[in-house]
């Protein structure tokens, strides 16, 4: 099943469930009470897909956890602070807390912050948890990123923060598991960015070193899950300008993100999530 929140015109945002080209209204007033198990008969209206707006299959999350989940990805990192991966990283799956203030939706422009000339994307998925603690569904993740202010800001060994929670793009709809394939309890999808149309990576959710059910286990340890938490796998393996250098046909060495770039991330199964820079 692939449910969405969707507002038409100025009105409220509703819940549906996606079939081909139609949105069919479900009668749980948001996303949070269809989590927890309310309102998942249809309501009765159908709506063709183009004449409703999509937004964050989740506005307002109660939290949003961050994991680092790729080890090509965290070893680069490293590699350009002149480290190594530190042995904890293997011992369990580490993740910070993000601001569940800033989620955008499908389409919704991105603000670059004004103390950062370094904007980058980064290409994760996303588990929403339900009632129990279970994955309920899974969503595109965009991690956006201030390098410069979170290299600076991350110098007292505490972080990120200011360089990340200015924006969250989730979307463009959540995707119950039964819907996806797994490999060894691992999502085995293809996930790709393109930024103006040019695609920059082109990557392999499976390769996460933990498994969903491992993160989803240490973020409940000694604490309680809610319907609706959120869970970022980490950016995939080449999924960051960090990972691959600066935008195509940028002549600065450090040509990141401008106004007027447009990012969509996309993976087999979980559609494709645009953003524009402004």
């Amino acid at each position: 099943m692939r449910l969405v929140t969707f507002a038409i015109g100025s009105e409220e945002p509703r819940v549906g469930r996606l079939e081909g080209d139609e949105v069919a209204e479900l009668q749980a007033p948001d996303m949070l009470a269809w989590l927890r198990g309310e309102g998942r008969e249809d309501r009765g209206p159908r709506h063709a897909l183009g004449d409703v707006r999509l937004l964050a299959p989740v506005p307002e999350p109660p939290s949003v956890r961050d994991f680092f989940a790729f080890e090509g990805h965290v070893a680069t990192g490293w590699r350009l602070r002149g480290g190594e991966i530190p042995p904890a990283w293997y011992e369990m799956p580490v993740f910070y807390f993000s601001n569940p203030a800033s989620i955008h939706g499908p389409d919704e422009p991105v603000r670059r912050p004004a103390a950062t000339q370094l904007l980058d994307f980064e290409l994760e998925i996303a588990a929403v948890l339900g009632a129990a603690g279970e994955i309920a569904g899974f969503t595109l993740f965009n991690d956006w990123s201030a390098r410069d202010v979170q290299r600076q800001e991350m110098t007292v060994g505490l972080g990120p923060a200011k360089g990340k929670d200015f924006a969250i793009s989730l979307g463009p709809w959540l995707v119950t598991p039964d819907e996806l394939p797994f490999k060894d309890g691992r999502l085995a999808v293809t996930a790709t960015v393109t930024v103006n149309g040019e695609e920059l990576t082109r990557t392999d959710a499976s390769e996460m070193h933990w498994t969903w059910e491992d993160l989803v286990a240490h973020a409940g340890r000694d604490t309680r899950l809610r319907a609706g938490d959120v869970l970022g796998s980490g950016t995939l393996n080449g999924g960051c300008l960090l990972e691959l250098g600066p935008v195509a046909g940028g002549t600065d060495a450090e040509r990141f993100l401008e106004p007027g770039d447009v990012v969509e991330i996309a993976a087999e199964g979980l559609g494709a999530l645009r953003s524009e820079i402004v």
